[in-house]
């Protein structure tokens, strides 16, 4: 083999050191590079590495980290660090959510927060709740990154929901220091004047990661940009990312047990890469679900529906689809024909056929039936008892029942997707799977329901007694249809709250607020112009002290008057808020003092004029009214209390 081509001046300088240092040697000398490198260099980059080893090991030994179960090792995650290390407010953040928590958890309260749009909205939370929720649908529906519009369907590009948490958090600090410069320019009396205390406008988001968008490494893309935007909390579901519904459609496909496992450590192993303690929220929307992507874990057999009609055995629905297809079907024709074939094929649990199969036998007595089914339910039964289908067949064959037909690939969908019968139980199932990945677990309902909260709750917490749980008051429900009285929806959320659902939130409220309030004002202002603005909009603004009525201030107009001066030695002559200035905020605020200054102004004249009629003799036989006239008269004289009198 020939050897590799070298500049002349480097062989000749190779030559020079290797004679120099080793006369008559045949053994090169080490490279330059490797001279460069000596041992202790390596020591140290050694020593620095296993530093940051034991430090993450510490970490996790924390109480913030007791519950949580990670299957790699802190030197992996060491490995997929950089030299610099880097820090991000929303680790903050995030600590500040999980106290948040903790906190309703041992009072057992509930933070209680709704999808919020824009900053307007949350800097107006910030005044009377202690989390956000930035939702998906809503990123979906009105603020896109491509800004197309359209439903939840996943299908929005993934940078979406970061961008609008960034959105929001730069709002929130933006707020919080606007605040700090109004107050902190006041002497320590003017602001132990003000009526109220400062507002803590950094409430921890929770922002929705859907499914994670993809595999593994889709997730952890995506939770770093959250990290970097300022989320204190993420939620991954467990529906399929390709099938993607919101929690209130048809159609919802689930992924795999094992398969949202994979996506929550791979959330947590990017939280743990970037040394943040981010809030993981596993949602699972088992209850409503009705398909499911393959049957690889054997922790969803138990909810996979089969065919029990034998005659079934050669004919798939996946087939009778194709001929119609074939033959030219389309649409409705199709839809009858997947009905049809629905209908015929009696579609079970494999549970339920043996059930079935067990009460059906002729040869055997009642009380051998009992016991068989008892048997049954031992092996198989309870959300403890998650066993393959393989195992489940060994234990029909045992109690007599070997040759039960039952198929769960006849029924499959055209995309190949197997039935599933969604309940609370496998959300049961799912939420004790997720729990030790994830620091709060989410059931998706389709209503209200509090013994559905219950069930879930106290299946979770037979086996993980400290999870904290997640409750979606979702607007898609008809509240009004429930069932509860005024009085119960009152008392859902601290209701919910004593079961362990610690947060709670309306996903779309700040949707639904926007729309009416928008559509109610604008139908009035074409009806009744300037007047209800004024009525709907500024004086409701007044009198419920929104911070908007001087929107040149909310918005910040002081605080960049202060860099202004700052800038140009503490005067400017372009001020936005200095002379000139439109004066609707200092008649607002003059007439707001006016107001609330007419009962004690009211008192004070009284008094006065008390004391003015009881010191002057001349008024004297002089109706009150007519004696105040009188005093205030330029000159009063003999003629003017005559005709006052008079």
């Amino acid at each position: 083999m020939a050897k590799r081509h070298q500049p002349r001046h480097r062989r000749q300088l190779q030559f020079l050191i290797f004679n120099t240092a080793c006369p008559g040697s045949c053994v090169p000398l080490p490279s330059l590079a490797a001279m460069a490198s000596p041992p202790s260099l390596i020591m140290e980059e050694e020593r620095r590495f296993d530093a940051e080893v034991s430090e993450v090991e510490s970490w996790w030994a924390t109480d913030r980290f007791r519950l949580t179960k990670r299957p790699y090792a802190a030197r992996d995650v060491v490995l997929l660090r950089g030299t610099l290390r880097q820090s991000y407010a929303s680790g903050e953040m995030a600590r500040k959510l999980w106290r948040t928590l903790k906190s309703h958890q041992a009072a057992g309260t509930a933070s209680r927060t709704f999808g919020a749009l824009d900053p307007v909205q949350v800097t107006m939370m910030a005044k009377h709740l202690d989390t956000v929720y930035v939702s998906g649908w809503q990123c979906s529906s009105t603020h896109t990154t491509t800004n197309e519009p359209g439903p939840d369907l996943a299908d929005y590009p993934y940078d979406t929901v970061p961008n609008k948490v960034e959105h929001l958090f730069c709002a929130q600090l933006y707020h919080d220091r606007k605040q700090r410069e109004a107050r902190m320019s006041l002497s320590r009396a003017e602001r132990a004047r003000l009526a109220s205390p400062p507002v803590d406008f950094l409430k921890p988001i929770i922002a929705d990661g859907d499914t994670g968008f993809g595999g593994a490494t889709a997730t952890v893309k995506l939770c770093k940009l959250f990290v970097e935007r300022g989320a204190a909390g993420v939620h991954l579901e467990d529906q399929s990312s390709v099938t993607k519904k919101c929690g209130h459609m048809a159609g919802k496909v689930l992924v795999a047990v094992s398969e949202h496992v994979n996506r929550l450590v791979a959330a947590r192993l990017q939280f743990d890469v970037m040394g943040v303690e981010t809030v993981l929220v596993a949602r699972t929307d088992a209850v409503a679900a009705t398909l499911i992507q393959t049957n690889v874990d054997a922790s969803d057999h138990r909810f996979i529906l089969g065919a029990t009609n034998p005659r079934l055995r050669n004919r798939s629905l996946a087939d009778v689809l194709a001929e119609g297809t074939a033959a030219g079907k389309s649409g409705a024709e199709l839809q009858a024909a997947e009905d049809e074939w629905l209908a015929a094929a009696g579609l079970k649990t494999f549970s339920d056929c043996v059930r079935d199969a067990i009460s059906g036998l002729s040869n055997i007595t009642d009380q051998d039936k009992q016991r068989r089914l008892r048997e049954w339910a031992d092996a198989t039964g309870g959300v403890d008892k998650c066993v393959s289908h393989a195992q489940a067949r060994d234990a029909a064959a045992r109690l007599g029942v070997a040759d039960v037909f039952w198929d769960w690939d006849l029924p499959r969908t055209r995309e190949g997707f197997y039935r599933f019968r969604g309940s609370v139980d496998a959300a049961v199932v799912r939420g004790r799977a997720f729990a030790p990945h994830a620091d709060v677990l989410w059931m998706e309902t389709s209503s209200p329901d509090v013994d559905e909260c219950t069930a879930f709750a106290s299946g979770v917490k037979a086996a993980f007694p400290e999870a904290m749980l997640a409750y979606n008051l979702s607007p898609s429900f008809n509240w009004d249809a429930s069932g509860m009285t005024d009085a119960d929806m009152a008392e859902f959320i601290p209701r919910v709250a004593r079961l362990g659902y610690v947060w709670q939130f309306i996903t779309l409220a700040g949707f639904h607020a926007d729309a009416l309030v928008t559509d109610t004002f604008a139908r009035d202002f074409a009806r009744r112009g300037m007047l209800a603005y004024v009525e709907r909009i500024q004086r409701e603004e007044r009198i419920n002290g929104v911070e908007t009525l001087e929107h040149q201030k909310w918005s910040g107009a002081n605080f960049y008057d202060r860099v202004l001066k700052t800038v140009q030695g503490g005067i400017s002559s372009t001020a936005a808020m200095g002379k000139g200035k439109w004066l609707m905020d200092g008649i607002l605020q003059c007439i707001d003092l006016i107001r609330q200054a007419n009962f004690l102004v009211f008192c004070c004249l009284d008094m006065w004029l008390q004391e003015l009629l009881k010191s002057s003799s001349r008024t004297q036989g002089l109706d009150p009214e007519a004696a105040v006239a009188y005093k205030l008269l330029p000159n009063p004289g003999s003629d003017d209390r005559s005709a006052l009198r008079k």
